[in-house]
């Protein structure tokens, strides 16, 4: 039964946030249309802000995932997890404040020394960057509920949730500058106030399910003191993730002019939507991996594991390699902007690649949380953090955009050539032969679906942007059917349903 579980949270999870992704990228190219590139560009911007200012979490919004998934099933579970939830708002509220107050003070420096505008007044980009930081404090808030959620498993409550507000976030604010205004200024006003309504709706979600002894529970440094040590590496840990997966949208934020900036916060729009769609999963997966530990039922996590990277290997290379080969048909039918199509492709090719591979990588940090063992990941981040910066930081000086990409791609492919080896040998031994030959097969799949299809989207794109995307999608399908079709249990299955049809005929 729990593994059913697991496929219906799942199921439910990527129901509701492929809807906000989709959502998000469907309208994306509508704001680049109304409010133009450079104004697009200080949307990217804000989004790398957001992730920086994220490190504020310090990793406790994750350590309270897993502290409320332990809980669970204890006697006093409400109780404890409703205090830990208190304390983990009281130490919020500082860092919540200081992210306002650092933003506001920066924004004037910023606007003027950072961001390369040409048309945007200086005013209008400080405006505009100092309502981030209440933009972001309100997300850091609603992340950490949402955890708190996630403990618990309420995912379908929770993707019910994150429709509305994507929903209210992205078809509100197409209204907003289709039909009432255009001033960027106004536009953050109104995603400052979506921003303040989510952090309401989880809180109140939150306090109901979790609510702490008392209405003025104090800080209990006896709960939270056992969490610290995890939720520490966590923080570490993030600090250098986000080294690795944002220090070159920060330096091209800076090299780049703001309207070439839009078009590569396209790119980063396109790459970090293949990271995210694992993050339903994620979201099922790493309290269910913690609780078969706890229960000592490690073989059967282990099996978990690796079903659920064959899982998202299948659905997440295929489409990485179609968007890679078919960046320009891809960037144009999505836009309709042709500068845009001819300025990102070869740029995507390679973040493109690296995303998935970097989608799959993450698994290797699921495995140590699961066993609360995150000295390794610490380690592999450090070398990683000291690697990739001096190489990022020399691409985007001599090469610009396509540098940062090309380097960043060799990044990826490098550590995950080592890096999934030492952590089988040491957590899982046993698994790295099945999880070599899975990616070994849906990568081989892969390369020869988008090979066999490239004269057919060659022949059926066109200046209709309608026909164009449906190409790609018969693309990616006849690519995915490949890779599906390549694995043996489960053309094993079909041609068994098959034979029983046949029989009862």
């Amino acid at each position: 039964m729990k593994k059913r579980s697991v496929v219906h949270n799942t199921t439910l999870s990527y129901l509701g946030q492929a809807y906000a992704l989709l959502v998000g990228i469907l309208i994306m190219p509508f704001y680049l249309g109304h409010l133009g590139a450079e104004v697009y560009g200080l949307i990217g911007f804000y989004t790398v802000l957001q992730a920086w200012l994220q490190l504020l979490d310090a990793g406790m919004s994750p350590a309270l995932v897993r502290e409320i998934a332990h809980q669970q099933g204890k006697a006093d579970s409400q109780y404890l997890s409703g205090w830990l939830l208190r304390c983990f708002e009281l130490i919020f509220l500082p860092l919540a404040l200081l992210s306002m107050l650092g933003v506001w003070l920066a924004s004037p420096w910023i606007a003027g020394q950072w961001l390369n505008a040409q048309h945007l007044a200086p005013d209008t980009l400080a405006h505009c960057v100092a309502l981030m930081g209440p933009l972001v404090a309100c997300r850091l808030y609603a992340t950490l509920y949402k955890s708190g959620l996630q403990g618990l498993e309420l995912h379908a409550w929770l993707n019910g949730a994150n429709v509305l507000v994507a929903t209210l976030r992205y078809f509100g604010g197409l209204a907003l500058v289709a039909w009432a205004s255009q001033d960027p200024v106004v536009f953050f006003q109104f995603q400052v106030v979506v921003a303040v309504l989510e952090a309401l709706l989880f809180a109140g979600k939150a306090w109901r399910r979790l609510p702490p002894p008392r209405w003025l529970s104090g800080f209990n440094w006896a709960l939270v003191k056992p969490v610290l040590p995890f939720a520490a590496s966590l923080s570490v840990s993030a600090v250098l993730w986000i080294l690795l997966t944002q220090l070159d949208k920060v330096l091209l934020s800076s090299a780049l002019t703001l309207k070439d900036y839009g078009y590569f916060s396209l790119v980063a729009l396109v790459s970090t939507g293949i990271v995210m769609l694992i993050n339903p999963l994620v979201q099922t997966l790493l309290p269910r991996m913690t609780a078969l530990m706890a229960e000592g039922r490690e073989a059967d996590m282990q099996r978990l594991y690796l079903a659920a990277h064959r899982f998202v290997a299948t659905f997440i290379v295929p489409m990485a390699a179609v968007i890679a080969v078919h960046g320009s048909a891809l960037i144009y039918a999505w836009s309709g902007d042709r500068q845009a199509a001819e300025w990102v492709a070869p740029i995507l090719f390679w973040y493109a690649l690296g995303s998935a591979i970097l989608s799959l990588s993450g698994f290797q940090f699921y495995l140590q949380y699961a066993h609360g063992r995150m000295q390794l990941h610490l380690w592999y981040s450090l070398i990683s953090a000291a690697i990739t910066v001096p190489v990022l930081i020399l691409a985007v000086h001599y090469q610009g955009a396509l540098g940062a990409a090309i380097a960043w791609f060799a990044l990826r492919l490098l550590s995950f050539a080592l890096w999934p080896a030492f952590i089988h040998q040491r957590l899982a031994p046993g698994l790295q032969s099945a999880w070599v030959h899975d990616v070994l097969r849906i990568g081989l799949m892969s390369a020869l679906g988008v090979t066999l299809t490239r004269p057919l989207v060659q022949a059926l794109s066109s200046d209709n942007r309608l026909q164009t995307f449906l190409a790609l999608a018969l693309c990616g399908l006849i690519t995915l059917l490949l890779v599906a079709g390549s694995y043996r249990p489960l053309w094993q299955r079909v041609v068994l349903i098959f034979n029983r049809m046949s029989t009862q005929r």
